[in-house]
Parts: structure tokens; sequence; C-alpha cells
């Protein structure tokens, strides 16, 4: 396996770091987190659109890039270099993934190309209130009325929920199952509850009543779980380049503290324990990055139980070596690395998003030990 990016992946990435370099700094950022009318910039979002990276995932007629995992590994983990607050992860990845895969001919020519131009967010809601990481839907439910359909339930932790304006949601069918249904989140009977997650990046808790929506809603897959269940592994995904990236920005500047912060006359870097422990720092990044490389070269993979036991196994190892460098770097930094106008607490917090996120640990180490590579 080549544990190296392509030079146009390197590309993409380099022109995405300027792009943030120039208009987006850590005090920018700062300004956007007690934001009420917005969780995220949207000038920069709208420079993610002009890019073609929120269309990264689509296919080359619906003005995408028809990219994989490995384009949205770059991109992801440039993303957190910068803590970015803009919704990649739920539309470019989430929502541009399952539109490509799942929709109907109707959705790919009409909303598609809405998602990719940036003129219209969305969100695919995974889980429900109570459910402890399960995707397919239990409590809401659909019922045919007419020529369509009508939506009732409640889905928790939407990640983007907050400014989606579509959103996918798994619904148990009477007497067939259970399917994906496109959403208008203005629609009658939808209310959101929007909040900032632990990094400050937007989600929503979102309640559907007597919600009606036209035959076209239905999205084309067979069933709501596995549709669902191959989003949530390219969600994984992402969340885990973003993960290297807050690691590598964490080890950076911890590096950079142990040569100027001085003690007893010399730079604290010169203390051995302090040594071991930067290098398992280290360690742990260039390790977790090889498992990234790993799940994104498998995330795409048609086979089910070997993409799963790719991105759960990347996810167990990861998230272990998360909690590592973020406990490691603090220890280091002391007082100073909680402090909320230190750009460390802010990778700290990312990291600790990353454990839980779409599944912790315990997690995905069962379903990793469930499937066979």
């Amino acid at each position: 396996m080549d544990f190296t990016f392509t030079e146009e992946q390197s590309l993409m990435a380099d022109s995405l770091r300027k792009a943030y370099e120039s208009d987006y700094d850590f005090d920018r950022r700062r300004a956007f987190l007690v934001d009420t009318a917005t969780f995220h910039s949207p000038a920069m979002w709208q420079t993610l659109a002009e890019n073609g990276f929120i269309g990264l995932l689509a296919p080359e007629e619906a003005g995408g890039f028809d990219g994989g995992g490995a384009e949205i590994m770059a991109l992801a983990t440039e993303m957190s270099r910068h803590l970015a607050l803009e919704p990649f992860l739920a539309t470019s990845v989430m929502g541009v993934r399952l539109l490509a895969s799942a929709g109907t001919d109707a959705q790919k020519s009409n909303i598609l190309p809405q998602v990719v131009a940036g003129d219209a967010n969305m969100a695919v809601a995974l889980y429900e209130p109570g459910q402890r990481y399960d995707v397919a839907p239990q409590t809401t439910t659909t019922k045919v009325d007419g020529d369509g359909f009508v939506l009732n339930g409640a889905k928790a932790v939407v990640v983007g929920g907050d400014s989606a304006r579509w959103i996918a949601i798994g619904a148990k069918l009477e007497d067939v199952g259970s399917a994906v249904f496109m959403v208008d989140a203005g629609a009658d009977g939808v209310s959101s509850k929007p909040y900032r997650l632990v990094d400050g990046r937007g989600a929503a808790d979102v309640e559907l009543t007597d919600v009606r929506v036209g035959a076209d809603a239905r999205m084309a897959a067979d069933d709501a779980e596995t549709a669902l269940a191959e989003i949530e592994d390219w969600a994984v995904t992402a969340s885990l380049a973003e993960t290297v990236g807050a690691m590598e920005m964490a080890r950076d500047l911890t590096h950079e503290y142990l040569q100027t912060r001085k003690q007893f006359g010399r730079p604290i870097g010169k203390f051995q324990v302090l040594q071991h422990s930067m290098v398992d720092v280290f360690s742990d990044v260039e390790f977790a990055r090889s498992m990234v490389f790993w799940a994104a070269s498998e995330v795409a993979n048609p086979d089910a139980p070997a993409r799963r036991h790719a991105v759960s196994g990347a996810k167990a190892f990861v998230d272990k070596a998360a909690r590592n460098i973020a406990e490691r770097c603090v220890q280091m930094h002391g007082g100073v690395g909680v402090t909320d106008e230190y750009a460390l607490t802010h990778y700290v917090k990312r990291l600790t998003l990353g454990q839980v996120l779409f599944g912790d640990r315990d997690e995905h180490l069962l379903r990793y030990t469930e499937t066979d590579a």
C-alpha cells in the first residue's frame, strides 16, 4: 500500500491550505464560534464550492470531481489543521456520497447540482434518540399517503443539521422494510434544534411530525440500513482524517513549546522524560496516518464486510492514539494547554469529539472482530 498522496491530491490540499491561510486565521474562527446567526463562514463555504471541493465525490456530469477516499483524506486532514467549521463532513462527504450512490435520477439532476454549487447544504440523519450507533431506523416511521408519504419520528445529533436545506431521513416503511427520503428542512412538520458540537461545528436534533413528502422524495436505496451504513463508513473515514490533521497540529505546537519554554535555564525539551513523551506522540501520529490510508483505500469497496473491517479497525486504533496524544500534549504544556486563547485547546476538543463521533472505540472494536477482511 502506498502511504503517500498523488501529486494531484497534494495540489488540492495545498490549494485548500492557501485559501484558509489567507481568509481564515485563528482569531476569525473564534469570532465565528460566538456567532449565533451562522455556525460557519459562508464566504469560506463559497470558496470551497468555487474550487470544486464540495463536489469532490460527485460524478463529473454533476459538476463534481469523481474522487474517492484518498481525496477525502487529503482535504479533511488539511481542513482540520485549520479547525474548519464548514460542513464539509456533512455535505461534501455524507450528503454528496449518498446522492451519488443512492439518489434517483431526478434527485441527481435537481438536488445534487445545488449541493455541489454550495447553494444548498445537506445532512444525513444516521441515528435516533436512545440508539447507540445503530443506523437502522427503529422509531421513525413512514406510511403511504396517496401519491406520497407521511413521516413521523426524531433524529439525534444530525451533523450539519444546523445549516442543511436537505436532510436524508431513514424510516421504517409499512410492510416493505425501510427506505431513505430526501426531506426539505423547511417543510411543514420539520423542527430542528441546532447546537454546536464540542469542537464548535454545528449539528441539530430533528423532529418530524406528519411531514408530507412526494413520491419523488424516496431515494433509490433498497433499504435504509444498508445505504446509511455505507455513508457512516465514509463519515468515519473522513472523521479519522480530521483527527490526523488535529494530531499533527497538536504535535507541532507541543514540539515548538518544548523548544521555547525554559525551566532551570534551558528549554524543557532538553529533559529526557519529555523527550520520551514527545517520541510517543510522533510515533502515534505516523501510525494513525497509516491506518487512515488503509481506511481510505477500502471505503469505496463494494464488499461491505471488507469495507467495515478496514474502517472500524482504523477507527479503533486512531481513537486510542488520539486520546494518548491529547493527554500527553496537554500534560507537556501545563495549564496554558487548556486555555481558550491557545490553539492547542481547540485541537484537543476536535480529538475528543472524534473519539465518539460515528461510534466510539468499543463499538468499532466489536465491528472489527465481527467482520472478516
